[in-house]
């Protein structure tokens, strides 16, 4: 049996053959080609510091030149990383404080290892997520900003939270990273318990979260989508009043309170909560969750073990089901629902996920909407879209590319550095042949985007402004997770 070619490979193959056909002799045919947007509307720029960057790391810079409905010219900036001239892989990380924790990507970056050679040499923020506020009862004031990712995460074989439910029930977009080469798919996950008491299996909601209420996307079937008004102002907040959570060793905030929202009353049951040892042994179990709702106890996770709340009937579960000194099963399955195949989580894999793939197979992803996040006016007064735009993508070359869509840097630090496209028209964008992209994945914009590269003298470039506005001053947004290219080692080494 012939299996059939991938469609890029098909092309390849097709190319390769219409060239051995063709003679010295031959004439050919005049043709005609539109010129891509990169190449009508942007013109090379010189790139800083672009003598000093690692082996294996090249920048090339793009400047508008055809401003259209716009006032400054933006900044397209492509890293493109190359492991044949150098051993680098892909990889990303929730930063070294842990999961949970809002850091900058320079903060993420910094945190990877102590050890020189193992330094990330580019990185760019990762995948979507929601930022949380301290339970007021917590008295930890140097980190009083949590998050929730929002679909699946994934560090060193970790999954750190559940996929989205996707407008098909089948997950959404992420950029799986396997030994160090990423490729993206469509993504979802299935989560289970099985208690030794012979009961069986149940399943559990999510990973590392407030348990009763989800940002930015359903998980499952039984979250029901909150109208801004009703989440007092909040975007895309989903409650379900049932739910059992599970929080892994990396999560290093305190396990959630009762009564984190004041405007969801899903999350106030005092619930049920559960503590595991490495083996999945039941080391405690007890009614309340995180210490109290009006308690001033911090509980973390035990660094060999997890910790399950439950609300609800998931509450309820847990007290009848996960008696101390019984056993429970954790069961995690992450599927590449493009190609049918399950996804081992082992410490070769790393995961970051979206809702939107923005080129497949070498062009602009069918079902990509042409939405916006933020926008403000235009030259002659009419809307633009100012979201700042960040992409991961693989080439013609098997080489892995990160890209960035921003503002011009400015000296003046009170003015707003961002500006970018609408969703399709990044796409569009991206999808010339002068970058030669096969796929890319379309990862959180806004004010998280953040390019940094290093020097080859062990310094780091920050090469993207800052976007988010914080106090009157314009900063780098603190993230939940970033994409890096670093050093081979595909998990083997402690980072």
């Amino acid at each position: 049996m012939t299996t059939p070619l991938r469609p890029a490979l098909a092309v390849a193959a097709a190319l390769t053959a219409a060239l051995t056909l063709t003679t010295s002799t031959a004439t050919a045919s005049p043709t005609t080609t539109e010129p891509s947007l990169l190449a009508a509307n942007w013109t090379q720029a010189d790139v800083p510091g672009a003598k000093d960057l690692p082996v294996g790391i090249t920048v090339t810079n793009w400047t508008e030149k055809n401003l259209e409905n716009r006032t400054r010219p933006r900044l397209l900036q492509v890293v493109e990383i190359d492991p044949t001239t150098a051993p680098l892989d892909l990889q990303s990380t929730v930063g070294a404080g842990g999961d949970g924790l809002a850091e900058t990507v320079a903060d993420q970056l910094a945190g990877v290892s102590p050890v020189a050679s193992r330094h990330p040499l580019a990185g760019v923020n990762g995948g979507l997520f929601k930022s949380e506020p301290a339970h007021p009862q917590l008295r930890s004031t140097d980190r009083p900003v949590t998050l929730q990712h929002v679909g699946v995460s994934v560090t060193d074989g970790v999954l750190h939270s559940a996929s989205c439910l996707g407008p098909d029930g089948k997950g959404t977009n992420g950029a799986v990273i396997q030994y160090g080469v990423p490729y993206i798919t469509k993504l979802s996950t299935k989560l289970r318990l099985t208690p030794s008491d012979g009961s069986g299996t149940v399943a559990f909601d999510d990973i590392n979260r407030d348990p009763g209420r989800a940002r930015g996307c359903a998980r499952d079937g039984d979250d029901r989508a909150l109208t801004e008004d009703q989440a007092g102002g909040q975007k895309s907040v989903y409650v379900d009043a049932d739910e059992i959570i599970l929080f892994t060793s990396d999560y290093k905030y305190p396990v959630p309170k009762p009564g984190l929202d004041p405007y969801v009353t899903t999350d106030d049951d005092a619930g049920y909560e559960v503590v595991l040892d490495s083996t999945g042994k039941v080391t405690a179990a007890h009614p309340g969750r995180g210490g109290g709702k009006d308690s001033t106890t911090e509980v973390y996770v035990p660094s060999d073990g997890r910790i399950l709340q439950g609300t609800g009937t998931g509450g309820t579960w847990l007290r009848d089901h996960a008696r101390l000194g019984s056993t429970l099963t954790v069961s995690q399955k992450l599927t590449d629902e493009r190609f049918g195949r399950e996804i081992p989580l082992d410490p070769s894999v790393d995961v970051v996920s979206s809702f939107h793939q923005l080129l497949r197979d070498g062009a602009v992803a069918t079902e990509l909407p042409n939405t916006c996040g933020a926008t403000g006016p235009g030259a002659d007064g009419t809307p633009i879209c100012t979201d700042s735009r960040v992409a991961l993508g693989t080439n013609v070359r098997g080489h892995t590319v990160l890209v960035t869509l921003t503002g011009q840097p400015r000296t003046d630090n009170t003015t707003t550095h961002e500006d970018g496209a609408w969703l399709h028209a990044w796409g569009e964008l991206l999808d010339s042949d002068e970058l030669g992209l096969i796929d890319a994945l379309n990862l959180d914009g806004g004010g998280s985007a953040t390019l940094i590269t290093a020097t080859s003298t062990g310094g780091t470039v920050v090469r993207t402004p800052p976007t988010d506005r914080v106090s009157g001053v314009y900063v780098h947004r603190a993230v939940a997770d970033t994409v890096y290219a670093g050093i081979s080692g595909y998990g083997m080494y402690k980072k």
